[in-house]
């Protein structure tokens, strides 16, 4: 028994010291890219390399938070076509909570990963618009969970809740959306109706059940109509948004206005 607890310790010292190496050579990329040293495009996609690795080891050796923040991170980068000064300096507070989280050795409380989390940078609308030339801004609190295995609908949903200030972090799965509703404690939840595995319509069920997003908004992206039967039994809670032209933008218009 003492062998294997022995070898568990050691990959896992292991796996710290290699993530506190990926973390000086994203900070090195990230200096480079901003001083003009590197080229932004390959040293972006050098970057997400990077972030995906440390996202996807994290929770099996006892930090889900660091997960967290890469997938974070990950998501952050992926909309980057450039660094400047004012971007570096967002990108290196996830890189500085990941250093420190790791050297300590512990993953932190739960509350204290929603008060991290919710400390990250984010994208503005502002920011989208002008090709990342304006550092990323808070301007609300309030952080919407978009679930959706499409890019292109995740980048509609965000513009949209960015333009009137939200904060938006995204999920590709049911189980990453669990995942992210335990460690972040949304807002407000929106899910396409259709996802790998788990459907959206079952995942929203059982959001809908979970305490932790009691009297928060959810929203099912959908090409139902509301009466249709596999919506049938959703809880009051539940928010159909259209999946049809422009009722999408209309809808989802109303749904953000119940949110301010």
């Amino acid at each position: 028994m003492g062998n294997a607890d022995d070898i568990v310790a050691s990959l896992k010292q292991d796996f710290i010291e290699d993530t506190v190496d990926r973390v000086d050579r994203i900070e090195t990329t990230i200096d480079r890219i901003a001083g003009g040293m590197d080229e932004a495009g390959p040293g972006i996609a050098e970057l997400r390399r990077e972030a995906h690795t440390v996202k996807g080891l994290a929770g099996s050796f006892g930090f889900p938070l660091v997960g967290a923040i890469a997938h974070r991170l990950e998501d952050y980068i992926a909309e980057l076509t450039e660094i400047n000064d004012l971007e570096a300096a967002s990108l290196v507070d996830f890189t500085s909570w990941i250093r420190e989280i790791i050297e300590s050795g512990t993953n932190p409380a739960a509350d204290e990963e929603t008060r991290i989390l919710r400390s990250l940078p984010t994208r503005s609308a502002k920011a989208d618009e002008e090709g990342a030339k304006d550092a990323a801004v808070t301007a609300n609190d309030k952080e919407v969970l978009l679930v959706t295995a499409t890019a292109v609908q995740a980048r509609f949903l965000q513009r949209e809740l960015r333009e009137k200030g939200f904060r938006t972090i995204t999920a590709r799965t049911a189980v990453e959306a669990f995942e992210t509703v335990v460690q972040s404690h949304p807002d407000a939840v929106i899910t396409a109706a259709v996802l790998d595995g788990l459907s959206g319509i079952e995942l929203i069920r059982a959001l809908a059940a979970m305490k932790t997003l009691a009297n928060k908004k959810l929203g099912l992206l959908t090409s139902f109509d509301a009466g249709h039967p596999d919506l049938e039994g959703l809880p009051g809670n539940v928010a159909i948004i259209s999946n049809r032209g422009k009722q999408t933008a209309d809808q989802l218009a109303k749904f953000i206005d119940t949110m301010m």
